[in-house]
This record gives structure tokens, sequence and C-alpha cells, in this order.
């Protein structure tokens, strides 16, 4: 079982390298944190799908997890925990 500290953690990790991928880009992982993609890359939803399908979260939830990555990484790392399949309950 993860510390919510540590949970949130392996979500940051994972949304910074989901995103790297995603978007192809040369920001730091700061920079990452505090970018909002829908307003900045036009192919956000690809990026917001490979979160879903590696947390394991239902895609009702993806206009939830939208905006600043900082946040989606708060709100991934929350629904994480709340899923039917999750292995870190």
């Amino acid at each position: 079982m993860f510390s919510p500290i540590e949970k949130e953690r392996i979500v940051q990790k994972n949304v910074i390298e989901i995103f790297k991928e995603s978007f192809k880009t040369s920001l730091t992982e700061d920079e990452i944190l505090d970018t909002v993609p829908e307003e900045k890359f036009d192919n956000s939803s690809s990026y917001y799908e490979s979160i879903l399908d590696i947390f394991l979260i239902e895609t009702e939830y993806e206009h939830s997890i939208e905006g600043k990555v900082r946040d989606t990484v708060s709100k991934v790392a929350k629904l994480w925990s709340k899923t039917p399949y999750s292995f870190c309950v």
C-alpha cells in the first residue's frame, strides 16, 4: 500500500513521461507541471487517454483531469485509488 505522497510521486513521474512522449517537447519538468496541454497543443485528447489507460481510470473522468499538469497529477492520484481495478488501494 502506498502513502498519498508516494502515490502522487508515482503519478507525477508517469504523467510527465506521458507528456514528453505525447508532445515531443523540450520543456523542463517544472515547466511541464505548469503547462495546460489543451491550451498549448492540438492533440491533448490522446495525452489524457493515455493517462486514463495507464491508471485504469474510466473515460468518464477525462474532463475532470484536464487542466494544468500539476492539477492533473493530483486529481489522478485521488482517482487512482477509487478505481475498482487499482492495485494500490
